[in-house]
């Protein structure tokens, strides 16, 4: 028995193009249903939902999530930097990558060891963030900038 060429495409993590715009489909809304990708993808339900399977099994789709608008003038934008005393530092990160107030994370290099981009309702709830992420385990200090704004001049 031959092997077909593009179901050996589908093993060992090996991504193709269907794969790429699966990605891209589901990275502009995550939302859509299998039967709308199948239409978009010429494929299957079925095919679809094993595609999306094994891309999330080979931790290329990490997760859904939905992205709900801000209300600017209510919320206070601020960039943390965090020194780890543990390593590896990803038993630390998983404590808090998801926590709400938590836009954006990033691994650097230097005297930090990450930069987290939060945004929180004021002050007070910046400090108590502040507070939450200094007592977990494995972080050495935290320290917090206030975004005064984003735009150039």
């Amino acid at each position: 028995m031959t092997e077909n060429p593009s179901e050996h495409r589908q093993t060992g993590g090996v991504r193709d193009a269907i794969d790429e715009k699966l990605v891209a489909l589901l990275s502009a809304d995550a939302r859509m249903t299998l039967t709308a990708l199948a239409r978009a993808l010429a494929l299957s339900r079925t095919a679809v939902q094993a595609r999306m399977a094994r891309l999330e099994r080979d931790r290329v789709i990490l997760g859904y999530r939905a992205v709900v608008a801000e209300r600017d003038e209510e919320t206070l934008q601020a960039v943390l930097t965090l020194t780890f005393s543990r390593r590896p530092c990803l038993p630390v990160v998983r404590t808090f990558r998801h926590w709400p107030e938590i836009r954006e994370y990033f691994s650097v290099t230097g005297p930090n060891d990450a930069v987290l981009i939060v945004r929180v309702g004021d002050a007070h709830a910046l400090s108590a963030l502040v507070d939450r992420l200094s007592a977990v385990a494995g972080v050495a200090s935290v320290q917090s900038a206030v975004v005064l704004r984003t735009e150039l001049d």
